[in-house]
């Protein structure tokens, strides 16, 4: 079952990719789910509705215009499974006619199962970050963001965890998204969180995707999912952007 989700989810994003090289807009944005957010460290974060409003937006000219041929993968691997929703990391390079490279881009992507049909309803945008360049700084306040967000969500601490976040901030559903546009719409949760596992996948200059393995508990029960966690530094800001939860031992 396992190897079956993980061939799922490298299909999504090869589809993802093929169409994005077809230069079709309505293509590519049949590969999506929505509501579709691609957050990132740069500009605005959008969100498309449906396919038509995705579609709408995409300017292949302009793309075209900085010399790109097509798009091919440098690596792709999937992360965590669950029979609805699958995290898988990637990078992909853009290249010319020529074949040389012109841009490089890894990403973190969140395929899931809607009304039968998979598809990427999001993307976490991580800046790329050659080998001259080190994260190691980035990725230790990472770590102790996340610790800092744990414990204060565990004990209650609101306030103090909505300054952890960056905004607009988005949990990433199954067909839908959580939005909070500002601090004053988080709230917590009666829940207590243990992260037992914590792992750079991505790492750039102003981003850091990061993969959780976590223990939730609460008056009842004790359950074990895995999540993605997208951290950056926005308006000179360190904090969560955005995060998806799966629970691996569904069925």
């Amino acid at each position: 079952m396992t190897q079956d989700l993980e061939q799922t989810g490298l299909d999504a994003v090869d589809r993802f990719i093929d169409t994005w090289n077809s230069r079709d807009p309505e293509r590519w944005a049949a590969s999506l789910n929505y509501p579709h957010v691609r957050p990132s460290p740069f500009g605005p974060i959008l969100v498309a509705q449906d396919a038509i409003e995705y579609a709408s937006r995409v300017d292949f000219d302009q793309v075209v215009a900085t010399g790109w041929d097509h798009s091919e993968w440098d690596y792709r691997q999937v992360i965590h499974t669950s029979p609805e929703k699958i995290h898988v990391a990637g990078q992909w390079s853009r290249y010319d006619a020529e074949g040389e490279v012109i841009h490089t881009n890894p990403i973190l992507y969140i395929v899931t199962r809607v009304d039968g049909s998979w598809g990427i309803q999001s993307r976490f945008g991580s800046d790329y970050a050659d080998d001259d360049h080190d994260t190691s700084g980035l990725e230790g306040r990472t770590f102790s963001l996340i610790d800092d967000f744990t414990s204060h969500l565990n004990n209650n601490n609101v306030e103090a965890c909505a300054e952890l976040l960056n905004y607009p901030h988005y949990g990433i559903g199954i067909g839908q998204l959580q939005e909070y546009l500002g601090p004053a719409q988080f709230t917590g949760t009666e829940h207590k969180i243990t992260v037992t596992s914590l792992q750079v996948l991505q790492a750039g200059k102003m981003s850091v995707n990061a993969g959780l393995d976590l223990v939730v508990r609460d008056d009842s029960s004790t359950n074990e999912f895995q999540a993605v966690v997208n951290v950056t530094v926005r308006d000179d800001h360190l904090g969560i952007q955005a995060w998806s939860v799966l629970d691996p031992n569904a069925e």
